[in-house]
C-alpha cells in the first residue's frame, strides 16, 4: 500500500538515512516509537474493548477482580517476605491508567514506569509488566531452501510503497541463525524477538531484588520453527489481526510472539531463581485461589465481578491466551 502521508514517508526516509533497505527490527522500532510518528506515540485510544480501540488484555478488566488476583499472586510467590519491604513497579502502563489502586494495596509503594520515563527499579521490588516485551522491535529471517540459507529481511521504500527486501549477502550469516533448522524443503520465516530478549537484559542488569512477573504471550521455540512458515509476526488495529505488517505504519500496533525458551534462559542466567511459565488460567488458579473464591462466594457480588472472573481464567477467553512467566532472585522464599 503507498504512503499517502507525505510528513511518514519523510519520517521513513529520515530513518532510512543513506541506505537502501532498513533492517525489520529498525523498521519496527520507527513504526511504533519514532517520536513524530510512531503508534505509541500517538494520542489515541489504543487498549480496551472500546471500538475504538486497537486490542484488549487483561488489564481493561475494568473491575476490582484484576487487582485482586494480582495482589494475592504476588503476595503468595513472595512466600515470607514482607510485601510491605517492596515497592510494586509496574511499566509499560498506558497513559492514565495502572493495575492498582493507589489507596488499597499491601505494598510500600507503586510506582508506574510510562514510554519515555527511564526504568529506576528500587533495591526491593515487584517488577510487573503486562505486554510490554512483546512490543519490542523483532527482527525478520527467511530460509531459502534452494540455496539452504537463512537471509534477513529488511524494509524498503520503492514508488512510496513499503515493501520487504532481503539484506545484502555481507549481513546474511547472522549469528541468531544459527540456531534455527536448516532443512526446510519450502520458504520458512522467523520472527525472532531480538527486542524483548534485550530489554529483559537491560532491565535485570540493574542491582535490584525481589520477584519478575510478566503477562504475555509466546511461544516455545519448537513451535516457532514448526507451526508457523510465514512468521509470527502480526498488526492489530480496530480489534483486527492482520499479517501485512508494512501496510500502515504508525497506525497499528505490530507485535511477534516471545520465545519463552529464551526468555526463561535470560533469567536465569541473571541469577533468578525458581523461573516458571504458566499460562494464565493456572497462575491464577494457583496464586489467586483465594481472591477468585472471596469474589464467586461473595453474595454481592454482581455479574460484571463473575464475569470478570470467567474472562480472565477461562480457557476460552484470557485463560489461554496469555502466558505468565515469573521468577525471584535475591530473598529468601522459606
Amino acid at each position: 500500500m503507498p504512503i499517502q502521508n507525505e510528513r511518514l514517508r519523510q519520517s521513513f526516509l529520515s530513518a532510512l538515512s543513506k541506505r537502501i533497505v532498513m533492517p525489520f527490527d529498525e523498521f519496527v522500532e520507527w513504526a511504533l516509537y519514532d517520536d513524530d510518528t510512531g503508534y505509541y506515540r500517538q494520542s489515541k485510544l489504543r487498549v480496551g474493548k472500546s471500538k475504538n480501540a486497537d486490542f484488549y488484555t487483561s488489564t481493561s478488566i475494568k473491575s476490582f477482580v484484576w487487582e485482586k488476583l494480582l495482589i494475592e499472586s504476588c503476595c503468595k510467590l513472595l512466600g515470607k517476605n514482607d510485601p510491605r519491604d517492596f515497592v510494586f513497579v509496574e511499566i509499560a502502563a498506558e497513559p492514565g491508567s495502572n493495575s492498582l489502586d493507589q489507596k488499597s494495596h499491601p505494598f510500600k509503594a507503586i510506582k508506574t514506569i510510562r514510554l519515555g520515563e527511564p526504568i529506576q527499579i528500587p533495591d526491593k521490588a515487584i517488577v510487573f509488566s503486562n505486554e510490554w516485551l512483546d512490543a519490542q522491535p523483532f527482527k525478520r529471517f527467511r530460509f531459502d531452501p534452494s540455496c539452504k540459507q537463512w537471509s534477513e529481511i529488511g524494509v524498503k521504500l520503492q514508488e512510496s510503497v513499503l515493501t520487504e527486501e532481503t539484506l545484502s549477502d555481507s549481513d546474511k550469516n547472522i549469528e541468531i541463525t544459527k540456531q534455527f533448522p536448516q532443512n526446510y524443503s519450502t520458504p520458512y520465516t522467523i520472527d525472532w524477538p531480538t527486542g524483548a530478549e534485550e530489554t529483559l537484559v537491560n532491565l535485570l542488569r540493574i542491582n535490584w531484588r525481589g520477584l519478575f512477573v510478566t503477562f504475555d504471550y509466546g511461544l516455545h521455540f519448537d513451535r516457532i520453527c514448526t507451526d508457523f512458515p510465514e512468521g509470527t509476526g502480526r498488526t492489530y488495529a480496530n480489534h483486527k489481526c492482520s499479517n501485512e505488517i508494512t501496510a500502515n505504519p504508525g497506525m497499528e500496533d505490530i507485535t511477534c510472539h516471545l520465545c519463552w525458551n529464551a526468555l526463561k534462559k535470560i533469567l536465569s542466567d541473571h541469577q533468578f531463581t525458581n523461573v516458571n511459565l504458566k499460562n494464565q488460567e493456572s497462575f491464577f488458579m494457583n496464586n489467586g485461589s483465594e481472591a477468585i473464591r472471596s469474589v464467586i462466594e461473595n453474595q454481592q457480588a454482581n455479574d460484571e465481578y463473575l464475569g470478570s472472573i470467567k474472562e480472565l481464567i477461562h480457557p476460552q477467553h484470557l485463560g489461554q491466551k496469555f502466558q505468565v512467566l515469573y521468577g525471584q532472585r535475591g530473598i529468601q522464599m522459606n
